[in-house]
């Protein structure tokens, strides 16, 4: 990947939703820039589920009103009707920024952004990256992991997350 894929994300409002939750909002400030459509926006910040004040306070947040005749054409294109209007937005909205890279912790979103290219990550890969980045320690790192499951309302297995836990301490044995 090159550095505008790797530091440039679209955000769907899992990650943001199951991010805050936990505390560790501020990892988010990991990408250069963050794009949030329009859809995702209303579904995190018009819910209440995250402060307008704590997106923006990252100062990386991209926020996009997308002209819904280009996104409808684009849903019919690659058959997304089955999507949410977020989702659907942040599918699209990775094609207009030109960037590769889709923060989603929904598996059917997933599924369809590797049909088109891009690469999907969750919430558990955005705590291991930052990691990886030296923006957190294991044990916070570790620590993130175990929310998602104990605290969070992101449906996600004991087992997932003791994975990704061990994956971490190999990759720092590596580096040890």
């Amino acid at each position: 990947m090159g550095t505008r894929e790797v530091n440039v994300a679209v955000a769907d409002a899992g990650p943001l939703l199951h991010l805050n939750e936990i505390g560790c909002f501020s990892l988010l400030r990991f990408f250069e820039t963050l794009h949030i459509p329009d859809a995702v926006w209303s579904e995190t910040v018009g819910q209440v589920k995250a402060l307008p004040a704590d997106l923006l306070s990252l100062g990386n947040v991209q926020q996009h009103t997308l002209p819904q005749e280009d996104v409808t054409r684009f849903i019919r294109k690659n058959g997304l009707e089955n999507l949410h209007a977020g989702e659907r937005e942040c599918l699209y909205l990775c094609q207009r920024v030109e960037t590769s890279l889709l923060l989603t912790d929904d598996l059917a979103v997933r599924e369809t952004a590797k049909r088109l290219g891009i690469t999907p990550v969750g919430s558990i890969g955005i705590i291991s990256k930052a990691y990886q980045a030296g923006h957190i320690s294991l044990s916070g790192a570790e620590q993130y992991l175990g929310d998602l499951y104990d605290v969070s309302t992101l449906f996600v297995t004991r087992t997932i997350v003791e994975l990704a836990i061990e994956r971490l301490r190999q990759h720092a044995r590596d580096d040890g």
